[in-house]
């Protein structure tokens, strides 16, 4: 048996008159992106492993996620609390975290 893969790329022509057309695409845009993200924002997640991250950075390995879009980036940003006990947001490695 023989499998064979075949990947075609595909082009899609959008044209977006109004500002209206813009907010609309846009919002569309981050629902689905949204939808598609591991963690929403809001979601409570700990830290599975602190690679790059300095202990004065964040502490206690959990936080509440801001912005999750891996189709933009390997990155969520968290908020959480730093060691002098500010609140801070900071980027972690998407595949480092897991819902609290």
């Amino acid at each position: 048996m023989l499998t064979l893969t075949k990947t075609t790329t595909t082009t899609e022509t959008t044209t977006l008159e109004t500002p209206a057309d813009i907010a609309d695409y846009v919002h569309a845009e981050y629902l689905r992106r949204t939808e598609a993200a591991p963690f929403k924002p809001g979601d409570r997640v700990r830290i599975l492993r602190r690679d790059g991250i300095n202990p004065e950075f964040m502490t206690g390995d959990v936080g509440t996620v801001m912005l999750c879009d891996p189709e933009f980036s390997p990155l969520t940003t968290l908020m959480g609390v730093n060691a002098s006990g500010m609140t801070i947001q900071f980027p972690v490695q998407t595949a480092n975290l897991e819902r609290a």
